[in-house]
């Protein structure tokens, strides 16, 4: 005997009465009705993704919208927090409160849909056999949800803990008008630089606070390389508001707030170049980070003795470390960071770029799921204004990088023996001892450094003409593109065009790419351009300024 079930519209969902042969709400005929199905299925479709089951219902409008909300409602609100900076600054503060947030309206939603896919199978009605199986079904699919949505919230947990310890010291603060020279913004596509700071903090009678290292990092995503360039602590530098000092006082000139960010604009003054952003840590993290790692594995060069070692206590001691391949712990390794009597200032940083290069080796062995539990040990000892939207993209660049294909440099002083390049002159007088920064070497080894090898190999001659630019925005190019490695090889003048960047020689194609992205256009090819150059880069009065990473900073 054949068994009237209920019967859902096509076209609104509407459960009808199985006599019924239209819908009553929009009046459709009956053999519009939509497929039920098993509900369980239905279930396990929406468990897999929302909105599956209704599709499988034949329910088109309440499915894809099902399907389409949770991403519409989470590229909103992560706009508002990103454009919001009131909102921002409240969301990392309470990071762990927004996580729960989120994950628990994704549950409860999910959990909706689940439950609507499984009542509109039911509407059919089924027999007593099916009906248990069906909601066996749904128990296992609700069981795997709690499961899962359990598993993200323990994740992103860690992860908030990690934006509140690093982020929160740099949100909550507010700078001054003399603060006001925010950091060039990163898009992650072009280069990134990173002013990496450790910080000497002791206790013992007056605590002090030098800068012991300072690396700029540079990370470039689209030739995936990078580059460490170490700034000696005694190069004498103007610093913002302060002077002429040692870069070392920086530091201290700002104290615990606005001391990272003013050795930031004081290293973009040094060497010319953008710095993004800043990352501070100091020595009792730097421990606990290697420690957190089992330990890094370090070729120690030569065999190292430092009778004066200074203590945690302002006291002294002996270090000695042999030469060969070592299992450092995290005591091991600031001490071998820091020594600095068995050598000089140079030699030490090139060991602490060997130990970067060994923390990131590890790091990229262990994944950055241990990211969370090693912020978690530091607390808020490591701080940065990068932005939190940025880090996990950062740490893909930053791990995706072959570490043979990682360039160090130290600034040295000319007086260095077998040295072979120089940047610095070094000074002692009665006020001490100072290393002078010579601007148009140091600019050459910024350019060897963070710029584009291609550029430097293909050695493209390239010429400059002005096509109805202003002269001062031509001498700005002609002076950037040259401290950026490309060969500006002379300056003329042409009939009024718009700004363009034509390629004569395909050999140098590179080259002339490069170029245009930094204009914002694209690259004609056309060798039969009247020129003497490879590339000839028009600037018409359409032309505005480079782009950020061409942008030097006095």
């Amino acid at each position: 005997m054949a068994i009237d079930r209920k019967w859902n519209c096509a076209s609104c969902s509407l459960g009808n009465d199985a006599q019924s042969d239209s819908c009553r709400r929009c009046a459709a005929p009956r053999r519009h009705a939509a497929r039920g199905g098993s509900a369980g299925f239905a279930a396990l479709l929406s468990g897999l993704l929302p909105g599956l089951g209704q599709l499988y219902q034949e329910r088109w409008v309440r499915g894809l919208f099902m399907l389409l909300v949770p991403g519409f409602a989470i590229a909103l609100v992560g706009a508002l927090v990103l454009v919001a900076d009131p909102l921002t600054r409240t969301v990392v503060r309470n990071a762990g409160l927004a996580a729960l947030l989120v994950v628990a309206s994704l549950f409860a939603y999910h959990v909706a849909v689940v439950a609507d896919a499984f009542a509109g199978g039911l509407a059919r009605g089924a027999h007593v056999g099916r009906r248990i199986l069906d909601y066996a079904i749904l128990g296992v699919v609700t069981v795997t949800l709690v499961g899962g949505y359990g598993t993200v919230y323990r994740e992103s947990a860690a992860w908030a803990a990690v934006t509140t310890k690093v982020f929160e010291p740099i949100v909550v603060f507010t700078p001054t008008v003399a603060d006001q020279s925010p950091p060039p913004a990163w898009s992650g596509k072009e280069r990134l630089n990173v002013l990496l700071l450790g910080v000497d903090r002791r206790d013992g009678g007056e605590q002090t606070e030098n800068t012991d290292t300072l690396i700029v990092l540079s990370l470039d995503p689209l030739n995936s390389t990078a580059a460490m360039l170490s700034i000696p602590r005694d190069t004498l530098v103007t610093i913002p508001g302060h002077g002429q000092d040692k870069i070392n006082a920086a530091y201290s000139y700002g104290g615990a707030q606005r001391g990272p960010e003013l050795v930031r604009r004081t290293v973009e003054g040094l060497l010319g170049i953008p710095v993004h952003s800043f990352v501070l840590i100091d020595f009792p993290a730097f421990t606990k980070i290697v420690d957190s790692f089992g330990g890094v594995l370090v070729d120690v060069k030569r065999p190292l003795r430092d009778e004066e070692y200074p203590t945690a206590d302002a006291g002294i001691e002996r270090l000695q470390m042999v030469a060969g391949p070592q299992l450092l712990n995290g005591d091991d390794a600031l001490r071998y960071a820091r020594s600095r009597h068995d050598s000089n200032d140079f030699s030490r940083a090139r060991r602490q770029q060997d130990l970067l290069a060994a923390i990131r080796a590890r790091l990229v062995q262990g994944g950055l799921g241990r990211i969370p539990a090693i912020v978690d040990r530091v607390g808020t000892a490591v701080q940065t204004n990068f932005d939190p939207a940025n880090v996990l993209p950062l740490a893909r660049t930053g791990t995706a990088i072959d570490g043979r294909a990682i360039r160090s440099e130290v600034m040295l002083p000319c007086e260095a023996p077998d040295a072979d390049h120089c940047e610095l002159n070094e000074e002692q007088s009665v006020l001490g001892y100072y290393l002078i920064p010579d601007k148009a070497r140091v600019a050459e080894l910024v350019s060897s450094l963070f710029y584009d090898p291609r550029v430097r190999q293909e050695a493209a001659q390239v010429e400059i003409r002005a096509t109805g630019a202003r002269g001062t925005s031509v001498r700005s190019v002609v002076e950037r593109l040259g401290a950026r490695s490309f060969t500006v090889s002379r300056v003329t003048e042409g009939a009024t065009a718009r700004t363009a960047v034509i390629l004569r020689n395909p050999a140098t194609r590179h080259s002339a790419e490069a170029l245009a992205k930094h204009l914002g256009i694209g690259v004609v090819e056309d060798p039969a351009e009247a020129a003497d150059a490879d590339i000839v880069v028009r600037l018409g009065s359409d032309f505005r300024s480079l782009a950020t990473d061409l942008r030097i900073r006095n």
